[in-house]
């Protein structure tokens, strides 16, 4: 955090790009913590904890895989969405206010919006049957994640699991995560890439 404000916890993002030299995030001002990270300027000095959690297998990366990402969960998938030319991909924009930046990163995708003016109209979850996929990478909030897995009992689900953190090293269980066998996983460490089909969602 910058070093002029108040001493706040850290607020956990996923990295939304990145080269040999920098990485960037996707911000949305959504509170102090945030609205601090948006006055930073060019110069400015922040103490980053990174990266936290575990890669990716390379096998995510195909055409039967269908990806999902609800408003800011673009953020997490967009190292993925922005190589692929296939329109595999479906974004759910309640509100529809990411139009504009989707439009902006040239992602192509399946665009959806639950006031429906100019878009598809509905919930990611209605326009499943329109793709061929044998696996699902979702990234969004807790309520998109859980109807989706009451759509894929038959197939892989994955997600990027998104969750407040204090520590981000695995010591105070504030991201951990309930498995349907009362087992638990830490987003800091464990994830943030975790069974989207053994999760008790909220």
């Amino acid at each position: 955090m910058h070093k002029s404000r108040e001493k706040i916890l850290r607020r956990p993002f996923s990295i939304f790009s990145f080269s040999d030299d920098k990485f960037s995030v996707l911000v949305k001002n959504v509170g102090r913590g945030t609205e601090a990270i948006t006055e930073i300027n060019k110069g400015n000095k922040v103490d980053i904890l990174y990266p936290l959690g575990k890669g990716f297998n390379d096998d995510l990366d195909s055409d039967k895989t269908l990806f999902v990402a609800g408003g800011m969960g673009i953020a997490g998938l967009y190292s993925f969405l922005c190589k692929k030319k296939k329109q595999n991909i479906i974004i759910g924009d309640r509100k529809g206010e990411f139009k504009d930046v989707i439009k902006y990163l040239g992602i192509n995708c399946l665009y959806v919006s639950e006031s429906g003016k100019n878009d598809k109209k509905g919930k990611v979850t209605d326009f499943l049957d329109m793709f061929d996929f044998n696996t699902l990478l979702a990234c969004g909030s807790q309520q998109m994640l859980k109807a989706l897995k009451s759509k894929t009992q038959n197939k892989r689900y994955l997600v990027l699991y998104e969750e407040i953190m204090a520590c981000g090293v695995g010591l105070c269980d504030g991201c951990a995560v309930k498995y349907e066998d009362n087992s638990f996983r830490k987003v800091c460490t464990d994830g943030p890439l975790l069974d989207g089909n053994r999760i008790i969602y909220d």
